[in-house]
Formats: C-alpha cells, structure tokens, sequence
C-alpha cells in the first residue's frame, strides 16, 4: 500500500512546464498558471482548485507546479485519485502533510466516497495547519462534483477555483508548431493543419502523434512533409 514513503508521482515530462502551458483564451488559465507557479515555488499558500474537461491543462499544471517545486528543493507529492480509486486513498494520504506541496488529480474519481472524502479533508487541514501547499483538479466544481461530505466542499471552496478550457484548434496549432520546433522538427503549417482535420482533436493524441512523426522522421532521414505524415497515419490506421 503506498504511504507518504512512496509518493505517487505524475509522470513528468519535459515539456510540462508553466513556460510551456498554453491555456485557452481568457483570465481562467493565465490565473491558474499564476497561481500554481507562485503555490509551487512556496510565494503562495491559498489552496487552489482547477475544473475542467479532458484536454484543458489540469494535468500539465500539477506537473509543472511539481517539477518546479522540485526545482526549487521543496518536497512535492502527487494523488492520482483515478489511479488509486476510492479504497486506496485511506492509507494513500497517511502522513502526507511533510510534503510542501500536495497534488491531488482527478477528485471526482472518489466523489460520493465518505471514507476517501474524509481522508482528503483531513488532508487538508493537516496540510494547512503544517503550512504546506494543496493544489485539486477535477471535472466540475466542488458543490457539482458530488461530493458527500459538506465539509470538504466547504474546505475546497476556502481557496482559488479557476476554470480550464480545452484549446480551439487556432492554439493546438500554435502548439503543435512550438513543440515541434522545440524537438528540432520543421513542421509545416500546412502539415500542422492536415493533423488538426484528419486526426483526433485530442491535445494528448496529437502531441503523441508528434512525437510518433518525430521518430519516424529520424529513422526514415526524410522531413515531415504532407505526403509523408499521410503515409506514416495510413499506416497507423490499417488492420
């Protein structure tokens, strides 16, 4: 059973990083970047809640918020509540108020769960009354989540609550143009623009299938041109 000697972590990426967040239009993800640089780096102590659907950056925040506390040699841990389910967040957050930072992902994954919902409001104030850092994520706010118990409702609504947007295709082009510069791939916007139509909008199924061109393109030594990342989908896509 993991215990705080056994931190779940979120699998860090490199490119999971606040520079490299790229929110949709508007203050909700400006704000909630802001806000978990400075909960990351030890300047904040105001728990934040960020909602939103698939798509939208929760994810790439913790990440980056704890790379960054890594960075800055504050201890970080993660709950990743769909992986673990209702029965192991009991004994998942045992002692995990020595971390400076706590992440907490996915919390309608135990929504309707008194026990885990117990555990984490707990959590929260042993976190608070030890000075250490909370950042939440879920799909919906917490009086739409479905949450049983009123006083971890009432505990999340205490801090920041900003909304994520998933991107419009106009930024998961800008994205996928910066990233593939950033691994060194000349990609070009017409090239960009096939995989927006002809693939899936999904941001995390793009950026892989980048990174699938990427590789292709080293061990073919050919450049990512329009008839060659049709080949190389066509291929994805037969039996």
């Amino acid at each position: 059973m993991l215990s705080a000697q056994q931190p779940l972590e979120l699998r860090l990426r490199a490119d999971q990083t606040f520079e490299g967040f790229i929110g949709a239009p508007g203050r909700g993800g400006a704000r909630a970047c802001q806000l978990a640089q400075r909960l990351a780096t030890g300047r904040e102590r105001t728990p934040l809640y960020l909602w939103g659907p698939p798509a939208s950056g929760k994810t790439h925040l913790l990440s980056a918020a704890l790379a960054a506390a890594q960075a800055h040699g504050l201890r970080g841990a993660c709950l990743p509540l769909r992986e673990l389910g209702a029965a192991g967040v009991v004994e998942a957050v045992r002692d995990f108020e020595q971390f400076a930072l706590v992440c907490v992902d996915d919390l309608d994954a135990v929504a309707g769960d008194e026990p885990a919902e117990l555990a984490l409001f707990h959590l929260y104030d042993r976190l608070r009354t030890g000075g250490g850092r909370l950042i939440v994520t879920g799909s919906a706010t917490p009086t739409a989540l479905g949450l049983r118990r009123p006083e971890l409702r009432s505990r999340l609504g205490w801090g920041v609550i900003c909304h994520l947007e998933p991107l419009g295709d106009t930024d998961k082009r800008a994205l996928l143009l910066r990233r593939a510069a950033e691994q060194g791939l000349t990609l070009a916007e017409p090239v960009a623009d096939y995989l927006l139509r002809h693939h899936s909008r999904d941001l995390r199924d793009l950026l892989a299938t980048l990174d699938r061109l990427e590789r292709a393109t080293l061990a073919a030594q050919r450049h990512p041109t329009l008839p060659f990342v049709r080949e190389l989908l066509a291929a994805a896509d037969a039996p």
